[in-house]
């Protein structure tokens, strides 16, 4: 892994689930950490738990603003927007954000001459037909949230093409983990309200990979490293789970597999992909990575904090 220490890095999205623990990560590695982050979405909680990283509350749209901070050795840049509803619904400030918010980003890592790492996502390669699915698949946008990502990470390419811009990107699947909402924190939250029944948006067969957010923290750290520049890697567990696998493990562990009801609306969301599956040979191999933390092990954790059990 690259030596950190005394690095300087900007985190863009600092304040977010991820953007959170990986600042927690490279503090720990003795990295000076700088969070950028306008709070629409972030916590200052996560400022705050994160004491020692400097704090700028800036927005990735104010290009005057990004180039007028100081220089780093390395950029993270995390700031986006991840809802797939609320870019099928709000397509526009969807593409502000994740295109046009990436490319100032860009422009502040080229006038820099920083080396910049871009966190896009499993949504660029969009229903995939062949699993588990590699990062040479190729772009297959399904969601105005999956073409955005792409336009990142065309963008991306072309300033490292024509402006020699050092850049690293990362497809994430499926990151949960402790301060993020998603499917597995939305399905404890309904249990707790009424154990008798679940209700699952869909058809409960979409398929997810399942990461955890402290091996993805792991994962980006050694980004960090030269060796790294100018690849992209999957960044998942390497399985799948169905969504109503996941329902039943949570079930099992809460012993109430023949108390509660549980059923599915069969209308999903648009842009709502079917699965999701990474071949992640590449970033075990070259980053010298291996995710750790299995699904059911961390349920077990979690709805053990929830005292729910």
């Amino acid at each position: 892994m690259a030596q950190l220490k005394g690095k300087k890095i900007l985190v863009t999205g600092g304040a977010g689930f991820i953007g959170f623990h990986l600042c927690k990560k490279l503090l720990e590695l003795g990295a000076d950490v700088t969070i950028y982050d306008n709070l629409s979405s972030g916590k200052i909680e996560n400022v705050k738990d994160n004491s020692k990283a400097k704090f700028i509350k800036g927005d990735i749209l104010d290009l005057k603003q990004l180039l007028g901070i100081e220089k780093f050795d390395l950029i993270y840049h995390l700031a986006a927007q991840v809802v797939v509803p609320y870019s099928m619904e709000n397509p526009t400030i969807d593409f502000e954000t994740n295109a046009r918010g990436t490319l100032n980003v860009l422009e502040k890592a080229r006038k820099d001459k920083t080396r910049l790492v871009f966190a896009s996502s499993a949504a660029v390669y969009g229903n995939p037909t062949k699993f588990p699915t590699s990062e040479e698949y190729g772009f297959h946008p399904f969601s105005c949230y999956g073409l955005s990502k792409v336009v990142g990470e065309e963008y991306s390419q072309i300033y490292t093409l024509q402006y020699g811009t050092e850049i690293t990107t990362v497809r994430f699947s499926n990151v949960y983990g402790s301060r993020c909402h998603g499917v597995i924190h939305d399905f404890l939250d309904k249990l707790q309200a009424d154990p008798t029944k679940l209700t699952i948006i869909g058809t409960g067969q979409q398929a997810r990979d399942f990461v955890h957010v402290s091996d993805i923290a792991e994962a980006l750290a050694r980004t960090a490293d030269k060796s790294a520049v100018g690849k992209t890697f999957n960044l998942g567990f390497g399985e799948t789970t169905k969504i109503i696998d996941l329902a039943k493990m949570m079930l099992k562990i809460l012993n109430l597999t023949d108390k509660t009801k549980v059923t599915t609306t069969g209308q999903s969301w648009q842009g709502d992909i079917d699965t999701i599956w990474f071949d992640i040979t590449k970033a075990k191999k070259e980053l010298n990575w291996t995710p750790k933390i299995r699904l059911e092990d961390h349920l077990r954790t979690l709805i053990a904090e929830r005292k729910m059990i």
